[in-house]
């Protein structure tokens, strides 16, 4: 006898094969009993276009969609699916129940921008609701094994991946890659999360796609896709931390019309001095953000076009800041008083004014084996400091300019990736004097890529060859740099185990800041003294991964070493500037070394399938070989642990989501470089509850560091001020998002 929930899916299936005769644009998603899947993102990589399943699983392929399209199928407790639309024999779609997700792919197949994922270790995460869920972008990726930051509160911080940061880590967003000075401490990220769908993430000397200068990894940030809707769709979200007065607003709006797509997104944010665990505030922590960006697209059969701008405008206090030897401040002469009022918000002195205009125009197209992207992008970054209220002690215009053409094809079973990458940077000084001369870059970067998959084992290999030539009128210098590097991966897997093995080397000439600095940096309290005569890195990895699961327990265990021949680092010397300011040199080490392990776990009890239990262990050592002794500022070993319970099937009062409980363990760090300070181990705990009203608001309510641990980071900016300014001490977090 028929239930009433079979003759449901009998209904929904017989109106799929009806409208099949009629059309072949409509398909379903369903899990493997057949039970249609409601609001699974349906994402058109290729095109950049979300759509997502209805309460009965039905969705509308639109007609220009050609049949070359890859299609990846996510929802949340599913294995995700990817397929090209062409390999298709229906339209009928199965997902898998995923009791065990590994890491932020782990056993899921899904679709990278940079690379075949089953031959380079990409990790991805989600950043749809990081406005609403974390307290900032960079707080965010800091809960990924390997990644820590260098900051000071939440307006400045910066990304480490594996003990290495700056001018190492290179950035990318939409395809351009961001310069925004960041060959300093003091220098934020560059943008914030608005309008930002997912990271992916290369860790060490990488992606030959988007090689030159990634010794450290590549962060790849990605938008939010373009939604296929009849209706406007957007949302209007707000937050408040109380650890800064910080009060945040953003807004998103998509409209589409034919083949024309439109999504538009705006912020403001403002925050005053943050609450160290005393109940001080750190003087001078406070910051500003607005910013705004729209995308433009068209999206045919075979060709798409996609153009975007965006605008990040920042008022960025750096706090710490005071005359003096370092080692005789104390921690008063940095804060003010909890009887202060918390929520002043006028910015002082010294305070840095960021402008960035990031203008991208992406073209691609796609024949039966071939698809071809070129991509034109320009970034301008404005940066003022002021130490004093009315003569910058910087005003810097940095501009670059990016071509990139790409081509994908198929020769018999083997996938090529062919490509040239074009980029001119210039430093432009707007006043007299500063601490880097008006410079100029230009590279050129031919690559190749080969990959072959089939069933459980696949191997690739890349070659790519950079050229950089560096000019400075000033210095009368003009050099060139060159570099040929390589890529070569191997994966096999079977029956829930996988192992996977990666050779890459990467280059990184040396920086007009390393070059050149004379002068004293108000932003790092230290007096820079460059070098012309460094040569360029160059870097050798060797990464293993290996992970296996069952339907309740994985595991991922992921080795590396790094070599970095010609080691560019600056050193504190014995000296003083004006007998304040300790002078720093620039220094080239003949080599170095960073090795360690990630160790990734996930429990999925059988008693209680709403629970998981997640934690990673990062270890890392880093040494200058020349003198076997340790690097400076390098990360201390850290354990990550986070309990979620998934609420959503228990009919909670209030609309109760989840609950979760986030846990990061510091092992002490006394491997240390001369002038460095011993750092104590720590630990701090986070909670968080979710909940979400009439199907429309996500309500968030969290609180950081509950037992209001006095602590402060070994790679802390303030960390050698006044014996370590501590990081914020016990705080909540509201915040609510509306979608419409």
């Amino acid at each position: 006898m028929y239930t009433i929930k079979d003759m449901n899916k009998i209904i929904i299936l017989f109106l799929l094969l009806c409208s099949i005769v009629f059309s072949q644009n409509n398909a379903i998603v369903t899990d493997y009993k057949k039970n249609p899947l409601p609001d699974v993102d349906i994402y058109f990589s290729d095109l950049e276009l979300m759509l997502k399943s209805d309460k009965n699983g039905l969705f509308t392929i639109p007609e220009n969609i050609s049949k070359k399209n890859i299609i990846e199928f996510y929802k949340l407790g599913y294995e995700s699916f990817v397929v090209k639309l062409e390999d298709s024999n229906n339209m009928v779609f199965k997902l898998r129940k995923l009791h065990v997700e590994l890491d932020e792919i782990g056993i899921q197949e899904s679709v990278s921008n940079l690379g075949n994922f089953k031959l380079i270790n990409i990790e991805k995460k989600s950043l749809f609701n990081n406005f609403s869920s974390s307290t900032s972008l960079v707080d965010n990726l800091n809960q990924i094994s390997g990644v820590n930051y260098i900051g000071s509160g939440l307006g400045i911080q910066k990304v480490v991946i594996r003990a290495l940061s700056g001018l190492r880590v290179v950035t990318y967003l939409n395809g351009m890659r961001i310069g925004n000075q960041e060959w300093a401490n003091d220098h934020s990220i560059g943008f914030t999360d608005l309008g930002l769908g997912r990271i992916e993430l290369i860790k060490g000397s990488t992606s030959l796609r988007f090689g030159g200068d990634a010794v450290g990894g590549i962060l790849y940030f990605k938008d939010e896709p373009f939604v296929n809707s009849k209706n406007p769709s957007g949302f209007i979200a707000t937050k408040f931390d109380n650890s800064h007065s910080l009060i945040g607003n953003q807004f998103g709006l998509k409209l589409s019309k034919n083949n024309l797509y439109f999504n538009l997104y705006g912020e403001y944010t403002i925050a005053s001095d943050y609450k160290l665990p005393n109940n001080d505030y750190l003087f001078n922590s406070r910051f500003e953000n607005q910013a705004i960006k729209f995308s433009l697209g068209r999206l045919g059969s075979k060709m798409q076009n996609v153009f975007r701008y965006q605008y990040n405008g920042d008022k960025v206090g750096i706090p710490a800041h005071a005359h003096g030897d370092l080692s005789s401040i104390t921690l008063f002469q940095v804060t003010s008083s909890s009887i202060d009022l918390p929520d002043d918000y006028d910015m002082t002195r010294p305070t840095q004014f960021i402008e960035n205009h990031l203008f991208s125009f992406d073209n691609k197209y796609q024949s039966d084996n071939i698809k071809y992207n070129l991509f034109i992008g320009h970034f301008i970054n404005n940066l003022q400091e002021y130490e004093k209220w009315t003569i910058p002690a910087f005003d810097m215009n940095l501009n670059s300019s990016t071509l990139k053409l790409n081509l994908d094809y198929m020769v018999y079973d083997l996938g090529i990736n062919s490509g040239v990458h074009l980029n001119r940077q210039e430093n432009i000084n707007n006043i007299n004097g500063g601490l880097l001369p008006d410079g100029l870059s230009n590279d050129l970067g031919l690559y190749t890529t080969i990959d072959y998959t089939k069933e459980n084992i696949g191997f690739n290999s890349g070659f790519r060859y950079d050229l950089k030539n560096i000019k400075s009128k000033e210095h009368n210098f003009d050099k060139v740099f060159h570099s040929f590097n390589s890529s070569h991966g191997f994966y096999f897997e079977q029956n829930n185990h996988l192992a996977r093995l990666t050779y890459s080397s990467s280059y990184r000439a040396p920086h007009l800041s390393e070059l050149f600095s004379f002068g004293l940096h108000h932003g790092t309290m230290r007096f820079e003294i460059g070098n012309r005569d460094l040569e360029i890195e160059k870097s050798h990895q060797i990464d293993f991964k290996y992970q296996w699961n069952d339907e309740h327990f994985g595991v991922v265990i992921n080795p590396f070493i790094q070599f970095i021949d010609n080691f560019i680092a600056i050193d504190p010397t014995d000296s003083l500037y004006s007998d304040i300011y300790r002078i720093y040199d620039y220094v080239q080490f003949k080599s170095a070394r960073i090795s360690g392990s990630e160790i990734n776990l996930h429990y999925h009890p059988h008693f209680f399938h709403n629970l998981h239990l997640e934690q990673s262990y990062t270890f890392i050592n880093a040494y200058n070989l020349e003198n076997d002794s340790p690097l400076a500022f390098i990360p201390s070993n850290k354990i990550k642990s986070k309990l979620n319970i998934d609420l959503v099937d228990y009919n909670f009062p209030l609309g109760l989501k989840s609950f979760s409980v986030y846990h990061i363990y510091s092992f002490k760090q006394s491997n240390i470089a001369e002038y460095e300070q011993v750092t104590e181990s720590y630990d701090v705990l986070n909670a968080e509850l979710m909940f979400n009203f009439f199907k429309k608001i996500d309500f968030v309510f969290s609180v950081k560091n509950i037992f209001n641990r006095e602590y402060t980071p070994h790679i802390s900016r303030v960390r050698e001020v006044a014996g370590g300014v501590p990081e914020v001490g016990r705080s909540f977090f509201v915040s609510m998002k509306y979608e419409f």
